[in-house]
């Protein structure tokens, strides 16, 4: 995995290199990227780039990760289905479903069952580069790909440095030990601190969670009037962020520190694009992720119980 994490930033150019030719020929009411797991990653990253710069589509961009499309969707909206395996169950179900509804969806994906529908129904169809990697270690090229329709290539001359942030997750997995990791960011990142999540639970094998400001001072915060509970917080802090996201983080800092907790901070260092952003501290997730599994003693790339969960969900 480690090599896998080192190539990462070759995959965006690569991603958007097979999108080239697909062409969106009319106007759109919204976006709606439909996707789970890690192939559902590059439809959070550009929900971020979208609210931080208010650039991307000009319109709204919607979330889908379930089998069935939100019941306002219709042919006046682009939809766009990315399963990195092809298999997604899901995923299928909401591009059947789309097709239904008079929709063309877009396709994104390595092949398998969804890039034969994509045919069979005469719908456009990216397929990726089939390597054997999962997706969570798979974003770049999907983001690429997601980009490259979108008409914001240009937006993929970014500095990614995965090296540079190696001995950062290390350190930061030798922090969280055996607690578990709870992620609180503004509400400007808080797809962010899905990512990281996502990678705790599947490469470290660890529970994890995560929330933001200001939601989580109304109730979590509460549960830290006990003293030594299991858990190590992560805090992202953006100094660049809404003066108020900034102050009430830094309030919960305090609070933490009143209650003895250790913790640890990520500086995000943000520059004019925030795709730039996330994926170097996505990037910086995977890391931490890793070097976590290690510490643990767990296979990083095993997901067995998840494939487990496949399987019997089919028999049921």
């Amino acid at each position: 995995m480690r090599n896998q994490i080192l190539t990462f930033p070759s995959q965006l150019s690569a991603g958007a290199k097979v999108a080239r030719d697909i062409k969106i020929d009319k106007r759109y009411d919204k976006v709606v990227i439909c996707g789970m797991g890690g192939s559902i990653m590059p439809g959070m990253m550009l929900l971020t780039y979208k609210e931080h710069k208010n650039k991307g589509p000009g319109v709204p961009v919607i979330i889908n990760n379930n089998y069935d499309l939100p019941s306002d969707v219709n042919a006046d909206d682009l939809v766009i289905c990315i399963s990195w395996s092809g298999t997604t169950e899901e995923t299928i179900s909401a591009f059947k479903t789309a097709v239904n509804r008079g929709i063309k969806p877009i396709v994104i994906t390595k092949g398998a069952e969804l890039g034969q529908l994509a045919k069979d129904n005469n719908t456009q169809l990216i397929v990726l580069p089939d390597q054997p990697i999962p997706p969570r270690l798979s974003v770049g090229y999907m983001v690429g790909a997601l980009f490259a329709v979108l008409g914001l290539e240009k937006e993929l001359d970014i500095e990614l440095n995965a090296d540079s942030h190696e001995n950062t997750g290390k350190e930061l997995a030798d922090k969280i030990g055996s607690a578990t990791p709870l992620i609180y960011t503004s509400y400007s990142w808080r797809k962010l601190g899905a990512l990281w999540k996502a990678n705790f639970n599947e490469t470290a094998k660890t529970p994890a969670y995560c929330n933001y400001i200001p939601a989580m001072a109304h109730d979590e915060l509460a549960a830290y009037i006990r003293k030594s509970l299991p858990f190590h917080p992560i805090i992202f802090k953006d100094d660049k962020d809404l003066p108020r996201y900034v102050r009430d983080l830094d309030a919960t800092i305090a609070i933490l520190d009143k209650q003895e907790y250790n913790y640890s901070i990520v500086n995000l260092s943000v520059g004019d694009n925030p795709l730039e952003t996330v994926l170097n501290n996505y990037i910086l997730g995977l890391w931490t992720s890793f070097y976590l599994a290690q510490k643990i003693g767990v296979n990083p790339e095993d997901i067995e119980l998840i494939e487990e969960y496949k399987k019997l969900k089919s028999s049921i």
